[in-house]
């Protein structure tokens, strides 16, 4: 899966995991969700009940091919 959406957190990058609307997950239930997809972030927009599940970015060192 290639990643589509990125959002920038706490001077972090992450990458969009998946939207998922708040109903289709049990109350209490958001971590586990959040540990099974291997997600770092989960962000609520109360605007429009949805979570945003995200995994970090890390930091690259570009190495330049040596052949």
């Amino acid at each position: 899966m290639l990643p589509k959406e990125f959002i920038k957190y706490q001077d972090n990058l992450y990458w969009v995991y998946r939207k998922v609307n708040t109903t289709q997950i049990k109350e209490g239930y958001t971590n586990d969700v959040k540990d099974f997809w291997g997600c770092d972030l989960v962000i609520k927009n109360t605007n429009t009940n949805v979570l945003i599940f995200a995994r970090l970015v890390e930091e690259a060192d570009v190495v330049k091919d040596l052949i």
